[in-house]
């Protein structure tokens, strides 16, 4: 009997250890999902392989796999499924979810990771339809109106909305899809009147769709709230939620949390604070005033019309293209927008007739007159490109998420700013570049690129996004780097020098004859 017994506790020992081992095997996998919502879970094309990316994407990885050793599970599923599958125990974690009273029923929640805000679109042409964009006005006037609203099935959008879906008298003004493409598509069509949708996500399909003409989006919010994540009751444990934040607040620690941010979802946020039609009129301002400079230097130099062309363009989109090759972009930025280019021809081409027509009438003379008197306008407008292009410059940093940024930062605004009119030069074969040499220059693009930066890497420690603070953040990173410009000019403020310059007394006749060359030059 004593064998026996032995037995059958060894084989009980042996099911257990086995029993053991298969559910570490199943728990070490976790099963998710993703869905459409850039820029938090989305396919990026990178070397011609798709790859899944995106805030909420990033996370995951890094909490569940680096931090806590699962491996991820991440099929594309529709959103209603996915929240089934939660209640099934079919699915183990599901991110990006507001927490509703129905959800506690089968899920844990998360602590929050950051925030959403859900604003409504509405067709450009449809006047009745972009009053209720605002958020009193929908409010109050929407449920007794005739139009009709297009969302995602299993979406939340708010206490006002979620009440206006669940009213049976209701479902004949609502027209349910599988995505908010769909939806905004539906909006072109006619088919629906309004849309809620996240800011960002609305806001990067409408740019990626090239949909900025047709439709338009509200500026407040109909409802905000905290985002989470979603554990399965029926496939998890407390425990699990618990490991899940406390890594949340270990990479919140490291910095790890902020380059996540900063990497996906603040080219996001800067890209609309900058889309702004004020920002675009100082581009192209700035633009035509580095073009005019190449303009008179071709002049005075005697160049062809295509080096009139060479010498425009470089201080206008050399020092982006330089930039764009230092971080191996897969499309230089001017051959997406050509309309810095666009300014460019425009330029040279209205200075070239313009040269060519008679001098007796005083209209005529335009060019001779700017270069004799009116220096101190291409100046102004040359100060306005370098505020814009100091602010471009740090926008491609975040967006190519170069690290440190408050050293890439700074860099690639005056290598954008700057960088264009040295090239220029050593196209010239002038070695006085007045910005290498005695002019303070490229040192405000560095400064305030520098400054700007630093608001970034702060901003990016917060859950909750406020567009406008980025863009009043962008305006007064060039109304300063403007004003300074300006400053520099009227005061004669010279950049410090390298090594202190040889008295006239004491220099050689030479090297002072060369000195004196160089100055005529400039």
């Amino acid at each position: 009997m004593a064998w026996r017994a032995g037995f059958v506790l060894f084989v009980l020992v042996l099911m257990l250890s086995l029993g053991v081992s298969v559910s570490a095997a199943a728990v070490s996998k976790l099963r998710g999902g993703w869905y459409p919502w850039m820029p938090y879970q989305y396919e990026e094309k990178t070397d011609e392989v798709q790859r899944l990316t995106g805030l909420d994407i990033e996370l995951f990885r890094e909490i569940f796999e680096n931090q806590l050793d699962f491996t991820l599970e991440l099929p594309q599923i529709n959103w209603d499924e996915h929240q089934q599958q939660l209640k099934e125990g079919k699915r183990d974690i599901a991110g990006g979810a507001f927490m509703t009273e129905e959800r506690e029923n089968y899920v844990y929640f998360s602590t929050p990771y950051r925030t959403e805000d859900v604003v409504l679109v509405a067709n450009r042409r449809d006047a009745q339809a972009r009053r209720f964009i605002n958020k009193d006005k929908f409010i109050k006037d929407f449920p007794n109106s005739k139009l009709r609203l297009g969302v995602v099935d299993g979406y939340v959008y708010g206490d006002v909305i979620d009440d206006f879906l669940s009213a049976p008298a209701n479902r004949n003004r609502v027209l349910s899809s599988a995505s908010v493409q769909s939806n905004l598509q539906n909006l072109i069509e006619g088919k629906v009147d309004l849309v809620p949708v996240d800011r960002l996500v609305g806001a990067s399909l409408i740019w990626d769709n090239k949909f900025a003409s047709q439709l338009v989006m509200g500026e407040t919010p109909i409802f905000s709230g905290p985002i989470v994540a979603l554990f399965s009751r029926s496939s998890t444990s407390p425990a699990l939620v618990s490991s899940f934040n406390q890594a949340l607040q270990t990479i919140r620690k490291s910095g790890r949390y902020n380059m996540i941010v900063r990497g996906h979802l603040f080219p996001t946020l800067l890209g609309l604070a900058a889309d702004q039609p004020w920002f675009r009129m100082l581009d192209n301002i700035g633009t035509a005033a580095f073009a005019f400079s190449g303009v008179l230097l071709a002049r005075k130099e005697k160049f062809s019309l295509f080096g009139a062309l060479v010498l425009a363009s470089l201080p206008a989109v050399g020092g982006g293209i330089l930039r764009d090759l230092l971080v191996n972009r897969d499309r230089p930025a001017v051959m997406d927008s050509p309309n810095h280019l666009a300014v460019v021809f425009v330029v040279v081409l209205v200075s070239y007739v313009a040269l060519r027509l008679p001098e007796r009438h005083v209209r005529l003379r335009l060019i001779p007159t700017i270069e004799e008197k009116g220096n101190w306008i291409i100046k102004l407008f040359d100060a306005v490109g370098l505020a814009s292009f100091t602010v471009v410059g740090v926008i491609v940093a975040v967006e190519e998420r170069c690290d440190p940024l408050l050293i890439w930062g700074p860099i690639f605004s005056a290598m954008t700013g700057a960088g264009g009119a040295i090239l220029r030069d050593v196209i010239r074969a002038d070695a006085s570049h007045p910005s290498l040499h005695h002019e303070f220059y490229a040192e405000i693009s560095l400064l305030w690129g520098f400054i700007f930066s630093l608001f970034i890497v702060s901003y990016a420690d917060v859950e909750s996004f406020n567009l406008m603070s980025i863009k009043i953040a962008v305006a007064l990173t060039g109304i300063g780097c403007l004003l300074t410009r300006v400053l520099v000019i009227q005061r004669g403020i010279q950049a410090p020098a390298f090594a202190s310059m040889p008295d006239r007394e004491t220099m050689p006749p030479s090297a002072y004859s060369e000195r004196e060359d160089g100055r005529r030059l400039q």
